[in-house]
């Protein structure tokens, strides 16, 4: 008789020994699962990793491999410990203001804040003077990117990182970046890497080297020359793509039409020729949305107009306007293109101009 009590008497004590056991086990698991997932964790998966827990020590494996009712105590008094555990610390962990995931996360990682440099628009980013250029269809792919890094980081720092990005994943050749206190980019300029002649030269181009006389000092690549040769042919207005200062060589594209009058003929006179002055619609505008265009003229002409402005006043104030816009750094906002539009008006009939107040300049 003492022999039949004894047996779930074992069971029951090594039951609530394992189950305790088992019971922290749980309660840590469903305390972190509640904490970082806000939801309670299924019993099932609960009840499985309380098992699975003390089953890794031994303990049932030994009651199969002798099943007695002392076991089958064992079994279901851990079970209740495990049941216990999982809705112990659900309650737990959800008295925890939401504020303790932050602080958590804050320990490993730390309260880290992060900066945004974004890439000027493809208009203002520039080629650097006598080195490759960049081709457009790049310049459109680095258009207003963005990088996100952290703001601690000192601006040279800040500097070299996306300088790093710009050459290891584009394959640039050379960067120049400027920013403001504020972080902003106030000037890029951009190179290609240096390459063979065959790589850069258009179809249908062919590359000439033309011995100098003279040349002018600090001619550089990416200036634009006539070319006077010795047999009185005149090269108008060609880039320089290659130069050699110490034999006074300059290299240029041209057609193969061209060779024959180049052949043979030293050049007795170079000039070296003004960049064009940049005709209006090269001025860029931000729009509202934040996208850039064109500066068009037809627009603010066509408001003037419907205002009761002649197309000679209208040209006048146009062209006035142009001229304040080209002293601003691109891109300018339309807001400012109004206001100095209403300004110059003003000057000419300020009754127009209070009706320009109340009217869209560029739709």
């Amino acid at each position: 008789m003492i022999e039949i009590l004894l047996d779930p008497l074992t069971g029951l004590l090594d039951g609530l020994i394992s189950g305790t056991i088992a019971f922290f086990a749980v309660l840590v698991f469903s305390f972190f699962y509640r904490f970082f997932t806000n939801e309670k964790i299924p019993i099932f998966i609960g009840i499985a990793f309380g098992l699975g827990f003390w089953g890794f020590t031994g303990g049932l494996v030994d009651i199969f491999q002798q099943p007695t009712l002392g076991g089958a105590i064992k079994i279901l008094t851990v079970l209740i410990f495990v049941v216990w555990g999982i809705n112990t610390g659900d309650k737990i962990s959800a008295k925890i203001p939401k504020k303790g995931i932050e602080t958590l996360k804050g320990i490993g990682y730390g309260n880290k804040k992060f900066t945004t440099i974004k890439l000027p628009h493809e208009r203002l980013i520039f080629d650097m003077a006598s080195k490759p250029k960049l081709p457009n269809s790049l310049k459109t792919e680095l258009s207003e990117r963005e990088f996100t890094l952290p703001s601690d980081l000192l601006q040279e720092t800040i500097i070299k990182r996306v300088k790093r990005r710009l050459i290891t994943d584009w394959g640039l050749g050379d960067v120049e970046i400027e920013l403001s206190k504020d972080g902003k980019i106030t000037h890029l300029s951009v190179s290609a890497k240096d390459e063979g002649l065959s790589v850069i030269l258009p179809r249908d181009k062919i590359a000439i080297p033309i011995e100098c006389e003279l040349l002018p000092s600090t001619l550089v690549i990416g200036d634009y020359v006539t070319v006077f040769l010795e047999n009185n042919h005149i090269i108008e207005r060609i880039e320089v793509k290659g130069i050699d200062e110490k034999n006074k060589i300059i290299t240029i594209f041209c057609d193969p039409t061209d060779l024959e009058m180049i052949r043979n003929s030293k050049a007795k006179l170079v000039i070296a020729l003004p960049i064009r002055v940049p005709k209006p619609h090269e001025l860029s505008v931000e729009n509202e949305s934040g996208s850039i265009e064109e500066f068009k003229a037809g627009k603010i002409s066509k408001t003037l107009n419907e205002i009761g402005i002649d197309g000679k006043v209208a040209t006048k104030i146009i062209n006035m306007v142009q001229c304040k816009l080209y002293k601003i750094d691109p891109p300018v906002t339309i807001a400012i293109i109004k206001k100095v539009t209403i300004n110059e008006l003003k000057k000419q009939n300020p009754e127009a101009a209070n009706m320009l107040r109340k009217r869209k300049i560029w739709k």
